[in-house]
């Protein structure tokens, strides 16, 4: 006779419960749905650990599978945390190892993911946005807390390689979800805003882990589903913005310069016609919401015409002849200074690599001629790189100049971006973002909606 109340088993990618005597499920409701042809009760299994917390104080539990497994070897700290992460630590230890730490790039994130791993002692699975940023957490983990190659795990790029440590992709990490599932008690979602996508946030949802920290300089997206963060991951328990950064000594002060540009007269015609045909229709048919213009345009021929003269409009603005004059002015300035370049458009990348003889990178470059590339920036062998999107997030590259021809409104992208130039307090160097904007076209508004 089966001596347990309940029993918990993890099959295909769902916690079940199957009851052995009556269980009042009365406060872990909300948690669990019926399945009447089996006679049992199912959930996410990661609401495991609340499901066990309320189960075990009012039943006997057999469980069929493994959890909350140590790490079998000893990490190493090799680091001392700064006032500001042992805070971090500390908020998100008090909040039962759950939640989300917001720090500017460039600040120290990685620490507070390395400082987790070495005080929980926990198996850990770490989830990154890039192949690149497997690479340079295992780096990390090796160099700071003292764990040997050969006990970490990759899975992604190619490797499928399972270690008490496993660094993955968010990509690689929603399709071996069930790989996952119990294998490890404390997840670090690298760049946390990508989580809550329709895909990717099944990684929380079908993990056990009880133990979860989320690592981004800004959570917030545009389409609210970070509202979902505080249940697949916790709330925000650490936040610390640039500006006290810079008050509190731990950066240096910086500058950020905005240039207006203005267009030539060839340029800001073309633009006004442009503007002109957009806005006409966004009028004449009250399709004020970008979204909806973009649905419209697969079957309304004049609603595809306003997008594509919009698109041609902010590539004019964006892309202005002025501004690769300001931007020559600026890299005879900055001549010995070590200079980044962020374009919206690949053809502009193109363009002032071209004209300056500068090494580019867009999502088009290679991995490897990337990295070549980037060690050639911090050796010093190159001052000055041109680049699209694809240094926002996931490169490690540390310049003291940032040039802005051209970005979106994104508050994050922004960010990301002044992130590349902050220095050290203890520096001489001066970090400054300029950021290049054309009078009288929408860049303006851009510009403003990111800070």
């Amino acid at each position: 006779m089966d001596s347990y109340d309940v029993s918990l088993k993890l099959i295909n990618y769902d916690l079940i419960l199957q009851p052995h005597v009556f269980l009042d499920v009365t406060p872990i409701q909300h948690l669990l749905e019926y399945d009447a042809k089996f006679k049992n009760f199912k959930a996410l299994p990661m609401f495991f650990p609340e499901i066990m917390q309320f189960l075990t104080s009012e039943y006997a539990v057999k469980i069929d599978f493994t959890y909350g497994e140590k790490l079998s070897f000893e990490t190493v700290s090799k680091y001392s945390l700064r006032p500001y992460q042992e805070d971090a630590l500390s908020k998100w230890i008090e909040n039962k190892f759950r939640g989300i730490i917001c720090l500017p790039t460039g600040t120290g994130k990685t620490f507070m993911g390395l400082e987790a791993i070495h005080y929980t002692k926990n198996r850990t699975l770490v989830i990154v946005p890039t192949i690149n940023l497997l690479y340079q957490w295992r780096s990390a983990i090796v160099e700071h807390i003292g764990v040997s190659k050969e006990n970490i795990g990759i899975w992604g790029g190619g490797k499928q390689e399972l270690g008490d440590i496993t660094i993955t992709t968010y990509d690689s990490a929603h399709i071996y979800v069930k790989r996952f599932q119990n294998s490890f008690d404390l997840l670090i979602f690298d760049e946390v805003h990508h989580l809550p996508a329709p895909t990717y946030r099944a990684i929380a949802e079908g993990t056990i882990a009880s133990k979860r920290l989320g690592l981004s300089a800004t959570p917030e997206r545009s389409d609210e589903l970070h509202l979902d963060l505080e249940i697949l991951v916790g709330k925000v328990v650490f936040r610390l913005e640039h500006k006290e950064l810079v008050e509190n000594g731990y950066v240096a002060p910086f500058e950020l310069k905005t240039i207006t540009i203005e267009l030539s007269e060839d340029e800001q015609r073309r633009y006004n016609d442009l503007d002109k045909i957009y806005k006409d229709y966004v009028k004449k048919y009250h399709v004020f919401d970008f979204e909806k213009l973009v649905l419209r345009s697969g079957r309304d021929k004049k609603a595809r015409e306003a997008l594509l003269a919009r698109q041609e409009a902010r590539k004019i603005s964006f892309g202005s002849g002025r501004k690769l004059d300001v931007l020559e002015g600026l890299l005879i300035q900055h001549q010995h200074d070590r200079v980044i370049i962020f374009c919206e458009f690949n053809e502009i990348v193109h363009e002032i690599a071209k004209r300056f003889l500068i090494p580019e990178i867009t999502h088009k470059t290679k991995f490897e001629e990337r990295k070549i590339y980037l060690e050639s920036f911090k050796n010093g062998q190159y001052s000055k790189l041109v680049t699209g999107r694809v240094l926002d997030e996931g490169w490690d590259v540390d310049a003291n100049i940032g040039i802005i021809i051209s970005g979106s409104g994104s508050k994050r992208q922004f960010i990301q971006r002044l992130g590349r130039i902050l220095r050290p307090s203890n520096t001489h160097s001066k970090a400054i973002l300029y950021e290049l904007v054309t009078k009288e076209t929408l860049e303006v508004s851009t510009a403003s909606r990111r800070k």
